[in-house]
C-alpha cells in the first residue's frame, strides 16, 4: 500500500511539473512571437537631441541614426522633425529616427559694391549665396554698376541666403515731369506719353456711369517727377470697341519634377524685358510628413505669371538652375531648352 501510495504521489508530481514546463515554455514562444510589449512613440520635435534620447529611454525605444539639415530658425541640436511620427504605435526596442537642425549656418557677404551687375551675379551664383531683388535708380555711375547691397559686404547671412543688389540706371535716362493724361482718350494718351518714353499700363475697372475709352486715373499723379522706361498706370472702363494700350499679359509657369524634392531648395525667379530680376516663389528644404507627402516625384511647381510683353521665368534647385521658360504675347510658356533649338 504504501508503495501504490509513493507511486501515486510521484505521478502527481511529475504531471505539476510538465503542466508547469509546458505553460512557461508557451509564455515564452507567445513573448519571441509577439517581439515584445506595445509602447507609443513620443513627441520629440522641438527638443535637444540629449532630451530626445533620455525621453526615447524611458518609454523603452532608442535612438537611431540623426540625419542633420541646416534650419533657419530652429536652434543648432534641436530635433526638427522624426521617423515613426509621434503617437505610432510600436514594439519596445523600437528605433525612432531623428532629423537634427545644424542650425543657420551664417556666412559672411561678400563685397559686391562697385562691380558690373553681371559680375557681381556671377561672383553671387558662384558662391553659397542666390541673387535677390535687383533694382535700379539714376546715379552718376556706369549704368549696371552695384552702388548697395543687402546685407551689406561683411554681414550675416544664412546658408544659401539671397542678396539683394540696387544698380545703376546711368544719367542718360531723360527725366520730365508727369502730364495730366485724366480724362483723355487712349489715342490721345499714347501721342501725350510718346515723348517720353514710358510704358503704358491700363488697369481695367468697371464703375457704373463711368466714361468708356478715358483715362479716369493715373499713377504717378501729375506733376510726378519720371524717368523713360518708367511704368505708368491707368484706369479704364473699356468699350471692347477700342484696344488696350499694352496691356498685361497673364500665364501660368507648370514645371514636373521627375524626384522627391520636399528636401531641396527651390526658388524661381523672374526676368523682365528691362532685365530687371526678382524672385518670385522659395522653398526651403522641410521634412514633415504632410511635405513627405506633398513635395513628390510626378508634382509640380506651379506659378501664376503676370507680365508686360516677354517674360523669363528661371527655376532653381540647390542654387542650381533648373529649366527656364519664355513668355511673349501671351502665348503658352516655351522651355528655353526648346527655344534654343534651330527651326526645321
Amino acid at each position: 500500500m504504501r508503495f501504490v501510495a509513493w507511486s501515486i504521489q510521484w505521478s502527481v508530481a511529475l504531471v505539476v511539473f510538465l503542466l508547469v514546463m509546458a505553460g512557461a515554455g508557451y509564455y515564452v514562444f507567445m513573448e519571441a512571437l509577439s517581439g515584445g510589449q506595445y509602447v507609443t512613440v513620443p513627441n520629440i520635435t522641438n527638443l535637444p537631441i540629449t532630451e530626445a534620447s533620455l525621453l526615447l529611454t524611458e518609454k523603452g525605444l532608442d535612438l537611431g541614426r540623426q540625419e542633420q539639415v541646416p534650419h533657419p530658425s530652429i536652434p543648432k541640436y534641436y530635433v526638427i522633425a522624426q521617423r515613426p511620427e509621434a503617437g505610432r504605435v510600436v514594439r519596445m526596442g523600437r528605433k525612432v529616427y531623428p532629423t537634427v537642425s545644424m542650425g543657420t549656418q551664417f556666412l559672411s557677404t561678400p563685397n559686391l559694391m562697385n562691380k558690373p551687375l553681371n559680375d557681381a551675379r556671377q561672383e553671387i551664383n558662384e558662391s553659397r549665396f542666390r541673387v535677390g531683388t535687383v533694382a535700379r535708380i539714376p546715379h552718376k555711375t556706369p549704368r549696371d554698376t552695384v552702388i548697395s547691397q543687402d546685407p551689406p559686404p561683411g554681414g550675416n547671412i544664412p546658408n544659401e541666403g539671397a542678396i539683394s543688389l540696387l544698380v545703376s540706371a546711368g544719367t542718360d535716362r531723360r527725366s520730365a515731369f508727369m502730364p495730366d493724361i485724366r480724362g483723355k482718350s487712349m489715342q490721345d494718351i499714347s501721342g501725350v506719353l510718346a515723348p517720353y518714353g514710358v510704358v503704358l499700363i491700363p488697369n481695367v475697372v468697371d464703375i457704373p456711369g463711368a466714361i468708356e475709352d478715358v483715362a479716369l486715373n493715373q499713377d504717378p499723379p501729375p506733376d510726378t517727377l519720371i524717368y523713360e522706361g518708367q511704368v505708368v498706370t491707368y484706369d479704364v472702363k473699356p468699350s471692347g470697341a477700342v484696344a488696350l494700350l499694352d496691356a498685361r499679359q497673364q500665364a501660368e509657369v507648370r514645371h514636373v519634377l521627375d524626384y522627391d524634392w520636399y528636401d531641396k531648395d527651390v526658388r524661381v525667379e523672374v526676368i523682365d524685358r528691362g532685365g530687371n530680376r526678382k524672385v518670385v516663389w522659395t522653398k526651403p528644404p522641410v521634412f514633415d510628413e504632410q511635405s513627405r507627402m506633398t513635395y513628390v516625384a510626378g508634382s509640380a511647381i506651379r506659378i501664376p505669371i503676370t507680365y508686360l510683353d516677354e517674360l523669363t521665368v528661371e527655376i532653381y534647385i540647390n542654387n542650381t538652375l533648373l529649366e527656364s521658360y519664355f513668355l511673349s504675347g501671351g502665348q503658352p510658356p516655351v522651355k528655353g531648352s526648346e527655344r534654343a533649338k534651330p527651326a526645321v
